[in-house]
């Protein structure tokens, strides 16, 4: 994510009509995760969270046909380039987009760990989440997915999993323990 890509996401109608969508439905779809207001409203809540994901990153990239040339290639045409993919996967993130693209899934790893319960299942949704679309984005004018976002989008999932985690765990460390008695 970038300042271009917001810049289209606020210019163009497209992702907008996206993640409307989104708000739209996800009090409605919300009611698949129970009776209970507080969970259906985690749910709905994770259902944003991911509609603006998919606004800012499936849809189309309308820039200047002369900068097509710039658009790094897309991650499925590296992958019999293993030495190339584990360079990327195992190098820090190293500039502002690569930090955006960590904190543009922190929400959906927080709502997906108050959802699900568990680190675990929140941070591989967000990885199957951004995997699907890093790959959709081969045919979406103006993506191109990156191994790079993959990691850093999984990675942001899985802090906002973990934080919720260490949130959980220190609250339960601070009350104190009550005996039962038989």
């Amino acid at each position: 994510m970038t300042a271009h890509s917001l810049a289209t996401f606020v210019g163009n109608p497209v992702p907008q009509i996206v993640f409307a969508v989104f708000l739209v439905l996800a009090w409605p779809l919300s009611r698949l995760a129970g009776r209970d207001t507080g969970r259906r409203a985690v749910a709905a809540l994770f259902l944003v969270s991911a509609g603006m994901i998919i606004a800012l990153t499936a849809t189309p990239s309308y820039t200047d046909p002369a900068s097509y040339s710039a658009i790094p290639p897309h991650f499925l045409t590296e992958l019999d380039q293993p030495r190339v993919i584990w360079a990327k996967l195992t190098a820090a993130p190293s500039d502002a987009e690569q930090i955006a693209n960590i904190a543009l899934y922190v929400p959906l790893g927080i709502f997906g760990r108050l959802l699900w319960r568990s680190t675990a299942r929140a941070t591989v949704c967000g990885f199957v989440m951004v995997l699907v679309i890093e790959t959709v984005q081969y045919v979406i004018p103006g993506r191109a997915g990156s191994i790079t976002d993959i990691r850093n989008n999984t990675l942001g999932a899985f802090l906002g999993a973990a934080a919720v985690s260490l949130v959980l765990l220190a609250q339960t460390e601070r009350r104190p323990s009550v005996r039962r008695t038989r």
